[in-house]
């Protein structure tokens, strides 16, 4: 199993660097003009962490991946994504991580996201919960994302995804917005409120407030944008 193990993740590796991070680059860049916005606040952690974002696109996992290069993410994703012919087998490859619908499995669940951020690895979640294409407002966060990060004491590290007007070439030949992506600073659970519930539910507070701000002033950050 071990060897099974390290042959699979060796082939998702290679295949990650060679094949799909050229590809899904080209494809954010020619389709959406993606840019970024505060790049540097990934690298403030070296260590595990959580990452979250809006979901307003149904290729945003990739820009969630190429804001961590050169690191590797893991993504949360259905089961059911995982079960598609084909395409099942890519998100696997693309370390997507099925949330299982039984409940007797749901402990190996999350027994391999801690190991994962125990290792420092970066796990990718969707606070909301659902996909909603290209809407700039946020829904309640679910405290999935949280409870993952006190638990394991590693911060999260919220993004957002901003649609932006079209620019240049992109008048002629797109409908849709463009998107600049922001991330922000790293936020730690708070070690002095004692009770866990409360310390999970000031990390969601705190996380959407700030994610919510730079929706609210969506104009002003979108002009900053580096182009990668």
């Amino acid at each position: 199993m071990k060897l099974k193990n390290k042959v699979f993740n060796f082939v998702a590796n290679v295949f990650y660097y060679t094949i799909a991070v050229p590809i899904v680059f080209a494809l954010d860049k020619l389709f959406f003009n993606y840019k970024i916005i505060g790049k540097e606040n990934i690298k403030k952690v070296p260590g595990g962490k959580i990452t979250i974002s809006n979901h307003i696109h149904y290729l945003d996992c990739t820009m969630n991946g190429i804001v961590n290069l050169p690191d590797y993410s893991y993504f949360i994703t259905l089961e059911s994504n995982c079960e598609i012919p084909v395409v099942g087998a890519l998100v696997r490859l693309l370390r997507g991580i099925p949330i299982p619908t039984k409940i007797e499995e749901k402990k190996h669940f999350y027994d391999n996201i801690s190991e994962l951020l125990k290792n420092g690895e970066t796990v990718h979640i969707y606070p909301e919960g659902v996909m909603r294409l290209y809407d700039q407002s946020l829904l309640e966060f679910k405290k999935g994302a949280f409870a993952m990060s006190v638990e394991n004491n590693v911060p999260i590290v919220p993004s957002v995804l901003v649609t932006r007007e079209r620019e240049g070439i992109y008048k002629y030949i797109k409908t849709k917005p463009l998107i600049t992506q922001v991330v922000l600073e790293p936020i730690y659970p708070d070690l002095s409120i004692e009770n866990k519930l409360e310390r999970i539910e000031s990390l969601k507070q705190e996380a959407y407030y700030r994610m919510k701000a730079v929706l609210e002033k969506a104009e002003e950050v979108s002009e900053k944008a580096e182009i990668i």
